[in-house]
């Protein structure tokens, strides 16, 4: 049995900068250097501070995936290639369905059919370009696309649910990302986000020991920051995957979710 194996990589990933900064809300700044970072100090009768970004991050196994799969047609006029297309289409989708798939979980991504004419064969077989539009009826025709969305919420299944798609006819499979699903994202976010604060307090506390000070309380936390990274992976289909003993299978890395801080600690 011939195997088509793919090995799916990671997108490049955001490293979070890691920066202190130690000031007031007076007028006259003294700067200094603590760490790797840079920091500012300052002192006067009003409250110190010192803000401090940074970063954290959490991995996991992707528990969804989705991908692309479209049906392509070419004919001599639109209805022809809209007709085929539509028989085309509704075998693909109902082959999914027969898979397992819920119908919410496959649906339109594109449908489109185009007036295209074959300038370069007219020029090949006549030497010259055309001199007018009846010339070219013969090198006239239309191309048609209708693909799918389709989302996959067992991971395991995704080689299968391409077979599948390839045996009803599909043209192309493309687009293939492999993520976390709403609830699995939150729950690395909380992880990330603990990570980032953990090491801003760290951080916070090295710099006001350099300045002979102490951190006593948080004033403010902005935690907008992060990202999730997903595995993504490209699919080329040539004839050895439309071979009917053919199988797919994938092997997608963790999906990463970064988060940032910044936090103004106020210190003494």
């Amino acid at each position: 049995m011939n195997r088509r194996t793919l090995l799916v990589g990671t997108g490049t990933l955001a490293t979070a900068a890691l920066a202190g900064c130690v000031g007031d809300n007076g007028n006259d700044d003294e700067d200094q250097t603590a760490g790797n970072g840079n920091s500012t100090s300052s002192e006067n009768s009003n409250s110190r501070t010192i803000t401090v970004s940074n970063g954290g991050e959490a991995e996991a196994e992707p528990d969804m995936a989705t991908f692309e799969t479209s049906v392509q047609e070419r004919g001599d006029s639109t209805q022809a290639v809209r007709n085929t297309l539509s028989e085309r289409s509704d075998q693909l989708y109902d082959a999914l369905i027969a898979y397992g798939l819920d119908e919410d979980a496959v649906t339109t991504g594109e449908f489109n059919v185009r007036h295209r004419v074959d300038y370069r064969r007219f020029e090949e077989e006549h030497g010259r370009p055309p001199e007018s539009d009846s010339e070219l009826e013969e090198y006239t025709y239309y191309e048609g696309t209708h693909s799918f969305t389709v989302e996959i919420e067992v991971v395991d299944d995704v080689g299968d649910v391409i077979d599948t798609a390839i045996d009803a006819g599909a043209d192309d499979i493309s687009r293939i990302n492999y993520t976390l699903s709403d609830e699995r994202r939150d729950e690395l976010r909380e992880e990330a986000l603990e990570e980032a604060l953990s090491s801003a307090e760290t951080e916070a506390e090295f710099i006001a020991s350099e300045v002979d000070a102490a951190v006593v309380d948080v004033k403010q936390i902005d935690s907008s920051g992060g990202t999730v990274s997903p595995v993504r992976e490209s699919y080329e289909m040539d004839d050895d995957v439309v071979e009917d003993d053919a199988s797919t299978e994938l092997h997608p890395d963790d999906v990463s979710v970064s988060a940032s801080v910044e936090v103004v600690y106020l210190i003494e």
